[in-house]
């Protein structure tokens, strides 16, 4: 397994395959950022930038304001699954983003390399939710908050990892799943067991080599977000690529 960073595909590849299996979750990073969900980061003061009730207020505020612009009636049946749906459209929510595609996670980690900081390293998490709920939770399981039954994700002693009905184009075809924050939690980075979570480094120099092959191999914005607005950046990531590789050789 690959402990140094890594400077290409083929790296990458050799790391997951070398990874146990029970480690299906994944978040791609553009640099280096603390493992917690918007409503609980801090600001360069090291103050949390939202207070609890901000944080409702704006999830409240979604709830109310959203319908007029949702494609199609929407069924959301809690608070949980409000998150879900309201993170995807940029409320600070307690949930932090994971994926079952560590491609897809890959991907998030190297999609900005032709535009600012793009010498900065890029980082791959990996995560083992079963562990990772049984030392928070005594689950053995990945929570499901969509089929019945009655859960307080506040009642467990840190981060858990949970399900929920794919509620809009983007989590589908991401795969998403997520991690719940209690409101005194901890970044998941901090945890140094690494039977639960890992981590690898993606040199920033070679990010958009990295990038290139992924392009080659069909993965793209659109992606990760199937609109109409990933066509056209697509469009112009090609030829970024393209320009790229030409001045390389």
């Amino acid at each position: 397994m690959f402990s140094e960073p890594i400077e290409k595909l083929s790296q990458f590849t050799e790391y997951v395959e070398a990874l146990p299996k029970e480690f299906i979750l994944s978040r791609g990073q553009e640099r280096e950022y603390e493992l917690l969900p918007g409503a609980l980061r801090f600001d360069d003061t090291k103050q949390r930038k939202y207070s609890r009730g901000a944080v409702q207020y704006f999830l409240n505020e979604f709830k109310v304001n959203c319908h007029n612009y949702v494609k199609q009636p929407i069924n959301i049946r809690d608070d949980y699954e409000w998150m879900v749906y309201a993170q995807h459209y940029g409320i600070p929510t307690r949930l932090l983003d994971f994926t079952y595609s560590h491609v897809v996670s890959l991907m998030f980690a190297v999609e900005n390399s032709f535009q600012d900081n793009e010498d900065l390293d890029a980082e791959v998490w990996f995560l083992n939710p079963l562990e990772l709920n049984y030392k928070f939770a005594s689950r053995s399981d990945i929570l499901n908050i969509s089929n019945g039954e009655k859960i307080n994700l506040d009642n467990y002693d840190g981060p858990v990892a949970f399900k929920a009905r794919k509620l809009n184009e983007r989590i589908n075809a991401q795969d998403g799943l997520f991690v719940y924050f209690q409101d005194n939690s901890f970044p998941l980075s901090d945890l140094k067991e690494d039977n639960i979570i890992r981590r690898l480094v993606i040199k920033g120099e070679y990010k958009k080599d990295i990038l290139s092959s992924l392009y080659s191999m069909g993965i793209g914005f659109t992606t990760l977000y199937p609109e109409l607005q990933s066509v056209t950046k697509d469009i112009i990531m090609k030829k970024n690529i393209l320009e790229y590789v030409r001045d390389g050789e």
